[in-house]
């Protein structure tokens, strides 16, 4: 019985750490991401101010083709007021999806607290003999 009314006390109290979240942005996957077919995720670590708008943000970790975006979403972000003056830490995640995955599937989803995962179709990949105008067309052959 204790133990359970301590998991309890624990919930609650982790609850009341993390400032509600009143509005989201997911980052649009930067097109020199998906010519170089880059995933994974961004930590983005935010301040948030009095007024419960981000004041500050900057990249703890990630690739460099998926900062400027995160960063981007990250200073859109809005809480619920309450104390003034706190860090949290966002996770962005940018994660490549195959060419069959339907259409409902590629939407951003939003993970409480602080997480979204931001989907793509795998683009094709272009060989340098494509590239150069060198391959065999159906014309050629």
């Amino acid at each position: 019985m204790w133990r359970t009314i301590l998991l309890c006390i624990f919930a609650i109290a982790s609850l009341a750490q993390e400032s509600p979240v009143e509005e989201a942005v997911a980052p649009v996957y930067p097109a020199a991401a998906l010519l170089a077919r880059a995933s994974g995720s961004v930590i983005v670590t935010v301040h948030v101010g009095e007024h419960a708008k981000v004041t500050d943000a900057s990249v703890v970790e990630g690739n460099a083709l998926l900062r400027p975006p995160s960063l981007d979403a990250a200073r859109q972000w809005r809480f619920a007021p309450q104390q003034a003056g706190h860090d949290l830490k966002l996770i962005f995640s940018f994660r490549l999806m195959p060419q069959n995955t339907p259409e409902a599937q590629l939407s951003a989803v939003f993970r409480p607290p602080y997480a979204v995962e931001v989907r793509h179709i795998d683009p094709e990949p272009v060989s340098r003999v494509a590239r150069n105008g060198l391959g065999d067309s159906p014309a050629k052959r």
